[in-house]
């Protein structure tokens, strides 16, 4: 029986992805009466990649290698699959150890790894673990980093990465890791209260409707509004008298862009379980639901009587933010997650300790099939201020907001 204090081996793998591979390399491992402490797997564009740290129990074979190398050429016969193993010694660890979990996601651009390296590096942190992908023009990054040897106070290192990925524009999560208690699990709340709604060819769409009287008294008092609820208020009472119908035909109409689809699709490739929660129109929260295939969306269902909307939202269905922590807070027990790692995009401004930079440029952009609007608005007598109330309704962007109370 050979000598195994701290000694452990690491096996390599990589290949033509396809089912069972992982099955067969464990297999391989337990025979030989070895454990597996440590594994990272990947199959990015069908590429199969693997690294295993194992370590020898008191039923392992003699002559390891021997046996993994003879195990492994079979596993690889006819096939593109290179496994290779080495034995190492496993460094003194320390007893206790100090940890940092980021992850940043936003516009892809050249040197965002190497600048977030260099930063970590410079202040003697640690990078323990890195996952990054690639989708289009987004880029989502996970990392943890050892933080238990820093040349500066853990608060300060926090703020420079606050402040280098504000600096980038990309949105950033930083919380405290333990990894003995590490979850499997993420959750991430998308809170659109922010206004995130970016709706792309608007003002040319607008610029094309003709005002009647009423409209312009409409737009009048958009421009009087005080605040951004009262807004959204005007925005609910203008929608008063529409059909039921009429309102899920335009909403029907939107197309969400390619960028929000490959936003999206990173976070749930990082293994983030992802809830939408806004006082956006429920109507628009499960169209996104169901186009981004979101696994929870929650948003204020309309009144309706007689087919028409009332000018108001169902009480009890109503996203208020009493609502909003009660919601966050059975999530969290649907998902087996305390509810302080739940971790949440676009806090609102009154929240006490934000954890995302509010500077990031991210937001969730769509656009409507304009010729379909115009048809829904000829074949049924909808008023510019109907559809602008739906627009208002939906939760634009700020910027978009100032832009209808200059036009």
């Amino acid at each position: 029986m050979i000598d195994n204090e701290e000694l452990y081996y690491l096996i390599n793998a990589m290949g033509q992805d396809r089912p069972g591979l992982i099955a067969m390399l464990t297999k391989v491992v337990a025979n030989g009466g070895f454990n597996i402490i440590d594994i990272e797997q990947s199959a990015p564009h069908g590429l199969f990649y693997i690294i295993m740290i194992i370590e020898p129990t008191d039923k392992a074979i003699d002559k390891p290698l021997k046996y993994f190398d003879e195990r492994f050429q079979e596993l690889t016969a006819g096939s593109d699959l290179n496994i290779s193993i080495k034995s190492f010694k496993g460094g003194i660890r320390k007893s206790t150890k100090s940890w940092l979990s980021f992850v940043f996601v936003g516009p892809d651009k050249p040197g965002l790894i190497a600048t977030f390296s260099n930063y970590a590096g410079q202040n003697n942190a640690n990078i323990h673990k890195l996952n990054m992908i690639s989708r289009g023009q987004i880029i989502a990054c996970e990392s943890l980093l050892n933080i238990s040897d820093l040349e500066i106070s853990r608060d300060t290192f926090i703020y420079g990465l606050r402040s280098l990925g504000e600096e980038l524009g990309l949105q950033i999560i930083i919380e405290s890791e333990d990894v003995l208690m590490k979850k499997t699990r993420k959750l991430l709340i998308l809170d659109l209260d922010e206004n995130l709604i970016q709706i792309q060819g608007l003002s040319k769409f607008l610029n094309e409707i003709h005002l009647n009287e009423s409209d312009k008294k409409f737009y009048q008092k958009i421009k009087d509004a005080k605040n951004s609820q009262d807004i959204m208020k005007l925005g609910l009472e203008a929608l008063k008298g529409m059909e039921f119908s009429v309102i899920n035909r335009l909403i029907s109409s939107i197309r969400i862009s390619p960028g929000t689809e490959e936003f999206i699709r990173a976070l749930k490739l990082m293994q983030y379980t992802i809830a939408l929660i806004s006082n956006s129109l429920s109507l628009f929260t499960d169209l996104l639901k169901n186009r981004l295939n979101l696994e929870y969306a929650f948003g204020n269902a309309l009144e309706v009587s007689d087919r028409k909307i009332t000018g108001k939202y169902i009480k009890n269905l109503e996203i208020t933010s009493q609502k909003k922590e009660r919601l966050i807070n059975w999530l969290a027990v649907m998902e087996k997650i305390p509810e302080m790692e739940v971790v949440q995009f676009g806090l609102d401004n009154n929240d006490k300790d934000p954890i995302l930079s509010q500077s990031a440029g991210l937001k969730i952009s769509i656009s409507f099939n304009y010729d379909e609007v115009k048809k829904v608005i000829e074949q049924n007598n909808i008023t510019a201020s109907q559809l602008l109330g739906l627009f208002i309704s939906i939760g634009m962007i700020d910027y978009q907001i100032d832009e209808i109370r200059e036009f």
